[in-house]
């Protein structure tokens, strides 16, 4: 069995990686199902939705096979970089960033149903604590190995 040194106080579904890795997948589908649902139809999509690709994808019918390459895309770039940070101690850094990017997409979701300005800088200010983490765990990573740098 791989070595357990990133693990260390992790247990539980957050020590698979293969189910965090779905988190974010399911994530995405529950964030666009809600925005196509409450969105109020394709001229408000178009008009109010934030992500350019989306946009497009709704401009040009392809919005399920959008759908179905993002959550593929989500689960394998989850599914790696955990793999990758499984054996080391930035796994709880990992999860942890994987986990603030799936609540970003489900609070952008919700966000066709609450509509408030007060509400988007919440999922906003969700956003930037996942660019937090990131650059934590950067900056430990550099810390830990100054040599290699």
């Amino acid at each position: 069995m791989m070595g357990n040194t990133g693990l260390r106080g992790v247990s539980g579904l957050a020590a698979d990686y293969r189910i965090i890795a779905c988190i974010p997948a399911l994530a995405v589908l529950f964030d666009y199902s809600m925005t196509l649902i409450f969105s109020g139809g394709r001229e408000m999509l178009l008009r109010f939705e934030f992500s350019p690709l989306v946009r497009y994808a709704v401009e040009h019918d392809i919005v399920a096979v959008y759908l179905l390459a993002m959550m593929l895309f989500y689960y394998g770039l989850a599914f790696g970089a955990l793999r990758l940070l499984r054996p080391t101690g930035l796994y709880r850094f990992g999860v942890a960033l994987i986990l603030l990017v799936a609540a970003t997409h489900v609070l952008g979701g919700l966000s066709w149903v609450v509509r408030s300005a007060l509400y988007s800088y919440v999922v906003h200010g969700v956003s930037v604590a996942a660019i937090v983490v990131a650059l934590a765990a950067f900056g430990c990573a550099v810390l830990r190995r100054p040599g290699t740098a």
